[in-house]
């Protein structure tokens, strides 16, 4: 079979499947490093200040009436 003939063979299903997922794994990481780590730094540092905000709400609206 020729070099020119090999080429034009259809290409098998799986092998469409691991071309496409060549390099996920490192926008896995980057996608972790990045993104998700410093948003969960973020919540873990502002959580206590907004649950300490929605406390006082909630106060103000249940004393409000009685003012």
């Amino acid at each position: 079979m020729s070099a020119h003939r090999r080429s034009r063979l259809p290409i098998h299903p799986s092998r469409l499947k691991l071309r496409a997922r060549r390099g996920a794994a490192t926008l896995d990481y980057v996608l972790l490093l990045a993104i998700v780590l410093p948003m969960a730094a973020f919540v873990l540092w502002a959580s206590p200040r907004i649950m300490n905000l929605v406390y006082e709400m909630t106060c103000v609206l249940i004393s409000w009436p009685f003012m």
